[in-house]
């Protein structure tokens, strides 16, 4: 899996298994999403990114949501598959300019996601820096 998918991959993941719990993580077929990250304690240790970029992925993640909402209504409405994958791939090219405009790779991004799937802690303060409504 590239980069750019992975990212994606774990954005889903991540609002999926706010929105619906855990068994949702396995459902989305992704082996980054499915698969545990692995944990050093237990799962409210302090996460390893810094107060700053947790703030610059929701940044990012925020921007990520709405580049994949447009571009999701876009791809419902197109037929050609050749314009379907101009679509994804100026999706990806978006999002990817999303989230190094916040100062981050996509694999620092991916890496904060992959840690808010298994921190609730990290993942609230993901979701206030990114304008998202806080999970039980």
């Amino acid at each position: 899996m590239t980069d750019r998918t992975l990212f994606r991959a774990s954005a889903v993941a991540l609002i999926a298994a706010a929105m619906a719990g855990a068994p949702a993580l396995a459902a989305t077929g992704s082996p980054a999403a499915a698969a545990p990250a692995p944990t050093t304690g237990s799962m409210s240790a302090a996460p390893s990114a810094s107060p700053q970029t947790i703030a610059r992925a929701g940044k990012a993640l925020h921007q990520v949501l709405e580049i994949n909402h447009s571009y999701g209504a876009k791809l419902a409405h197109t037929t050609d598959p050749a314009g379907k994958q101009r679509l994804i791939a100026s999706a990806k090219d978006k999002a990817t300019a999303a989230i190094t405009s916040q100062g981050l790779t996509v694999r620092q991004y991916d890496q904060v996601l992959a840690e808010a799937r298994q921190n609730p802690a990290l993942r609230a303060r993901l979701f206030a820096a990114a304008g998202l409504p806080a999970q039980k």
